[in-house]
């Protein structure tokens, strides 16, 4: 994995969002990876244990984040907001409108799987049954749960993904209102796993990313995450790193861990380098030492 001399893990998600570990379980995971930092990214909403920036217990220090989808040019894409201040007015009013929008597509994904799938469960009884954010993934877990089909890849192929009957597509908050936003928190904003924008069989895909990449800086964008695990998937850390350095950004990474029993990487597995992590906290407008 990407973790060589690396620092922090920036990207991780808890049962706050669709993770299926809790933060004080995170917090056990990072001693055991002896992580010194590690940054809750929850989809589209604040983890409600934080009160300021950073966090920090006796053995690590943890970040305040959100990874938010937006819009940029017609384009769907996730930025990654860290060093977050909760108390910030502009930010959760953004939240909460990203919030409403994932609430309204998920209601009518679930209609349409009742109608269509022959899906038993109401969308009551799936938002009661979730600790945080309802999402896709959770979609495709009661599919499962009911023998309509017979794994999560199966349920996102046959009913989730883009294109099918049963989809439902989200309505985004722009790209300049997401990125400003998480300035008006004192946070970074980085453009996260940048490989999955489109598929990267091409030079052209390349371009078309760099275009997007360019967009995104000119609305305020600080950062690309570079180190990320994208495995098979034909992209790679150093053609990130490429883009982030020919346009002058700061680099984040992280494992995107989702649980330590269900995920392809584990929190630590994909690390930045401790003079990587210091530029982005000095990029933030926080007084809180994570040291």
């Amino acid at each position: 994995m990407l973790n060589e001399h690396g620092f922090a893990d920036l990207h991780v998600h808890t049962t706050a969002s669709d993770g299926m570990d809790t933060l004080s379980e995170r917090c056990v995971h990072a001693k055991e990876a002896n992580l010194p930092v590690f940054a809750v990214t929850d989809h589209d909403c604040l983890h409600p244990a934080f009160s300021e920036p950073i966090m920090k217990t006796d053995h690590c220090a943890i970040i305040s984040g959100a990874e938010i989808r937006a819009g940029v040019a017609g384009h769907e894409v996730e930025i990654l907001g860290l060093f977050l201040n909760p108390t910030s007015t502009e930010l959760r009013d953004v939240l909460e409108r990203v919030q409403q929008h994932r609430i309204d597509r998920n209601q009518a994904i679930v209609r349409a799987l009742r109608t269509h799938a022959g899906l038993e469960t109401t969308y009551e009884t799936l938002i009661n049954r979730v600790d945080g954010v309802l999402t896709r993934p959770h979609l495709a877990e009661q599919l499962k749960r009911e023998d309509i089909v017979e794994s999560h890849d199966a349920a996102f192929q046959q009913y989730l993904k883009s294109g099918v009957k049963t989809h439902e597509p989200l309505q985004l908050v722009e790209c300049e209102e997401v990125i400003s936003a998480i300035h008006d928190a004192g946070g970074v904003a980085s453009l996260a796993h940048p490989g999955y924008f489109q598929p990267p069989e091409s030079d052209r895909t390349v371009d078309s990313l760099a275009s997007l990449i360019q967009r995104l800086q000119t609305a305020g964008l600080d950062a690309i995450e570079v180190m990320y695990e994208y495995g098979e998937s034909g992209f790679s850390a150093p053609r990130a790193a490429a883009l982030a350095s020919d346009i002058g950004l700061l680099q984040t990474g992280g494992s995107d861990c989702h649980g330590s029993k269900n995920s392809i990487t584990t929190i630590g597995d994909v690390r930045v380098s401790r003079p990587e992590f210091q530029r982005l906290y000095q990029r933030a407008d926080t007084a809180i030492s994570p040291y």
